[in-house]
């Protein structure tokens, strides 16, 4: 088993889009865990209608890329991904141009359109520029880039928002039209429907695979747990050390696994029946929240931010192949926009319940509630994943 990050087997495209995820990720996680933070303590505004702008942010995105995906199966990857990118750019750079709670909301959306434009599209091209025997490798580099811009994103967030959060606004949405430019000129063209399908026929095609619909409701259970990286594990952490600071050990302690463990990972994930390495991601995660949700000392928690690190690195080279493998032809980035309700199902669900699930909890008695509901979770998706392992094809 060869760890080289490289394929020279890829052609000119794939390069691009993995430059496109280290801009992306930079762009993004330099701006959003600081855009709360400006709205809560700059302009006054109250957590709720922060968080309620955030949701808003995301339904926009993945609530609408069923549609975006279906759009870039009829016009072209190309045309899709460098729109969607500055749309983005454009929503962020807005950010700067006033304080107003409209304004803003407005800037959100666009951003998030950006986003449910470009993200199943590029997922897409990805699959369709690569073949089964370097998808897998490619797909872990993209999690190795997307991490590297992540810790960039650190570095450069906290200097530019020590200046002004307008011109951390203005770079980042600045990286994202650049991003755009660069793919409408060097990205090849790909249209895939050479005779457009009708688009009743292109959701009918989707909803009925009832495989598919299959997979992505167990997956939904996927992002109701990966969703709590945001929210009750680093509470869990400052309740651990009180520390507000030491947040960013979570975040360091993923990024640093991803960049260096994604590519072997990925690769022992080929050797596996997909439904089988999804079942053993779930278990990790699992296994991993509740290490985390009752350990005693930080080096306990560490460990299981380890696990649910390698639960998560498990998990989505294998859930990528199988949506590859699963989309009809002509229908890549639709399969890939329906994949995505995933997230904005199992997202919103963990974002309006996970806080609930922690005061009541605390106020129950019964402090580790929301760790043995994630473990239970994990366990319904293991055993809804059991059909499909018998039914999909391992390959």
């Amino acid at each position: 088993m060869t760890l080289k990050l490289w394929s020279k087997d890829w052609p000119r495209g794939v390069p691009l889009l993995l430059a496109n995820s280290f801009l992306m990720s930079i762009g993004f996680y330099a701006l959003i865990p600081n855009l709360s933070v400006y709205l809560t303590h700059s302009l006054g505004w109250a957590p709720l209608l922060a968080g309620v702008l955030l949701m808003v942010r995301q339904f926009s995105q993945q609530g609408l890329m069923t549609l975006t995906g279906m759009i870039s199966d009829r016009v072209g990857y190309r045309l899709t991904i460098s729109l969607g990118f500055v749309l983005r750019g454009i929503g962020f750079g807005m950010f700067a141009l006033g304080t107003s709670p409209l304004l803003i909301f407005v800037s959100a959306i666009i951003a998030g359109i950006g986003g449910s434009l470009f993200e199943p599209t590029s997922d897409a091209a990805l699959t369709t520029l690569t073949n089964v025997q370097n998808r897998s490798r490619a797909y872990a580099v993209k999690k190795v880039t997307d991490n590297l811009g992540i810790v960039v994103s650190a570095l450069l967030g906290s200097l530019l928002v020590s200046v002004s959060f307008h011109l951390l606004s203005l770079i980042s949405g600045a990286l994202f039209v650049i991003a755009g430019i660069m793919t409408y000129i060097r990205l090849p063209s790909i249209r895939i429907q050479v005779k457009p399908v009708a688009w009743a026929d292109m959701w009918r095609t989707v909803t009925l695979d009832q495989p598919f619909v299959h997979y992505v409701a167990v997956m939904i259970g996927y992002f109701f747990l990966f969703m709590q990286l945001y929210l009750a594990i680093p509470a869990r952490i400052v309740d651990l050390t009180g520390q507000a600071s030491s947040v960013s050990v979570v975040f360091l302690v993923l990024s640093i696994m991803i960049i260096l463990f994604q590519v072997p990972v990925s690769l022992l994930v080929r050797r596996l029946h997909a439904i089988r390495a999804i079942q053993a991601g779930f278990a990790l995660l699992g296994t991993g929240l509740l290490v985390l949700g009752f350990a005693g000392h930080v080096a306990v928690f560490v460990a299981g931010i380890a696990l649910f690190t390698v639960g998560m690195m498990t998990i989505e080279p294998a859930s990528f192949d199988l949506t590859s493998r699963l989309a009809r032809p002509g229908m890549t980035a639709t399969y890939f926009g329906f994949y995505y309700l995933a997230m904005a199902i199992g997202g919103g669900i963990s974002q309006g319940t996970g806080g609930l699930l922690m005061q009541l909890g605390s106020s129950s008695g019964l402090p580790g509630l929301l760790w043995w509901i994630g473990a239970f979770v994990s366990l319904l998706a293991i055993a809804g994943a059991e059909p499909l392992r018998k039914s999909l094809p391992a390959k």
